[in-house]
């Protein structure tokens, strides 16, 4: 069974597989400074968590590659999947849990996530996540409309960025080119510990599947496995 969505109207906000199991052992929060991780790589960021104004931001940013790559099409979507901290680690069901162009989320209620408008051209896709000490696992995850055509997420210059907005930001590169894949899961943010441990999980659906991928209670990421988004 699937879901089948329309695409509305653009509207841009400022903003306010293989199972992959999360790294073991976490790696301690340390400052981040600035980062790109490399392929597999994590880092962990210092959070007050406690503070209930804190707020961190993921981008899906892309340019749309080469001109050539541009005419064929550059329409791509940012879905942050994401675990409530009261259901880590319990058998909750979190297949629907997602914030996208199609369901923005809120910042003043469950989920504690926002997104903040579609992009119909290459560029930037925010969210803001709220409420951190609410916060179990967040995965930025990123969806080739169809009417890209054949065409690799790398080859769309795409990655994700994860801020605090106060000197510690993480860059997500890409590093595979996958030219059937509509789906790729990039980055991996992990809020159980102290403060954040934020990793690289570049993981890709297989050949022409629209089904998007599970982030489930343990923070393990299954691809191929969630709803069926089609967006042309």
């Amino acid at each position: 069974m699937g879901i089948f969505t329309r695409k509305p109207a653009a509207t841009i906000d400022e903003p306010a597989t293989e199972p992959t199991e999360p790294t073991d052992p976490t790696p301690a929060p340390t400052p981040a400074g600035t980062v790109s991780l490399s392929k597999g790589a994590s880092t962990g960021i210092n959070l007050t968590k406690t503070d209930p104004a804190l707020q961190i931001t993921a981008h899906l940013d892309w340019d749309g590659g080469t001109a050539s790559r541009q005419a064929r099409g550059a329409d791509l979507e940012l879905y942050i999947l994401y675990v409530p901290r009261e259901n880590v680690g319990t058998a909750a069901n979190t297949i629907g849990n997602a914030v996208y162009y199609n369901s923005l989320g809120h910042l003043d209620r469950p989920p504690f996530i926002r997104h903040h408008g579609d992009s119909l051209i290459p560029g930037r896709e925010t969210a803001t996540i709220g409420r951190l000490d609410q916060q179990g696992y967040a995965l930025v995850c990123a969806y080739s409309a169809v009417g890209n055509g054949v065409g690799s997420f790398k080859s769309f210059g795409a990655q994700a960025i994860v801020t605090d907005g106060a000197g510690q930001t993480v860059t997500v590169p890409l590093y595979d080119d996958n030219p059937n894949a509509y789906w790729v899961a990039i980055a991996l943010v992990d809020f159980t510990g102290d403060g954040a441990v934020i990793r690289q999980v570049e993981q890709y659906s297989r050949p022409n599947s629209e089904s998007r991928p599970v982030l489930y209670a343990d923070g393990l990421v299954v691809m191929d496995a969630g709803p069926i988004e089609f967006k042309r």
